[in-house]
């Protein structure tokens, strides 16, 4: 499907590509009301930078014109009704130069569902990764979205692999199960070859074709550090990280992020499959 369309003011309804300067305000609007419900403390964040940007409108306009890696990450297409967005998906490649484009944000508001809006945003997207040499795509959808798992299976799409997250609105005492032989013990940067070593065998490969599990997600020099450590310092989050450690490299490891406010705790676990 071609992607065109002539802007008539307020007047003009339809598809057309996203402009990050002008339209971000209205996309975090649209993502929140679509996701509100399902939106965990790291949606929220990122919802909120989104807002941040939102102000930023004349830099983000010369970010458009200079900035391909920009471009890339805030790529799309929105749906226009009486010059007000109501509908958008996000596209870009999964990294630099990569044939994989994931597809995320695919959200329109209530008023104008089953309409076919969603359908023509998706045909959009793939159309633009197609002409943008991308020769596979991949979404995340929830298990219980019956609509959307229909339009995206109509495309073509197969299920990879499920991901699972559980919530526990109370915690209580648990009971201490022996694990004799293995210590969980804190864990340094230092460590980074272990973790990406245990995450990357305990990632099934369809999960690894959703995300692919990078030695540069791991390998932090000290500005990455630096800058996380900011983070959690004004975001008031602690991140605890622990690992039982074996002969030839880590065993289990266990991330625990403890958040200030309303903010959920996270847990996070990963055994090495052999274990």
């Amino acid at each position: 499907m071609a992607v065109g369309a002539v802007e008539r003011g307020r007047n003009f309804s339809g598809l057309r590509p996203m402009r990050p300067s002008s339209d971000l305000g209205q996309v975090a609007d649209l993502i929140e009301e679509a996701f509100s419900h399902e939106l965990e403390s790291e949606g929220k964040e990122a919802l909120q930078e989104i807002r941040f940007m939102s102000y930023l409108g004349p830099l983000l306009w010369l970010l458009e014109r200079i900035s391909p890696e920009f471009r890339d990450t805030f790529s799309g297409f929105v749906w226009v009704e009486n010059g007000q967005i109501v509908a958008n998906v996000t596209v870009n490649r999964g990294k630099r130069a990569s044939r994989q484009w994931l597809i995320s944000n695919v959200a329109v508001q209530r008023a104008y569902r089953r309409q076919g809006i969603a359908q023509q945003l998706m045909e959009a997207a793939l159309n633009w990764a197609r002409q943008q040499g991308g020769e596979w795509a991949v979404l995340q959808v929830r298990a219980d979205n019956e609509p959307a798992r229909r339009l995206y299976q109509g495309l073509g799409f197969e299920e990879l692999t499920t991901t699972m997250e559980l919530r526990l609105e109370k915690v209580r005492p648990v009971p201490i199960v022996s694990t004799e032989g293995f210590t969980l013990r804190p864990y340094s940067y230092e460590k980074w070859l272990q973790e990406y070593r245990l995450v990357k065998a305990a990632t099934s490969a369809g999960a690894q074709w959703l995300k692919s599990v990078r030695e540069t997600d791991f390998r932090l020099d000290l500005g990455r550090r630096l800058l996380r450590a900011i983070g959690d310092f004004f975001s008031g989050r602690k991140l605890y990280r622990l690992a039982v450690e074996g002969e030839d490299g880590f065993i289990a490891l266990l991330t625990i992020q403890v958040s200030e406010g309303e903010a959920d705790h996270r847990l996070s676990l990963m055994v090495h499959p052999d274990y």
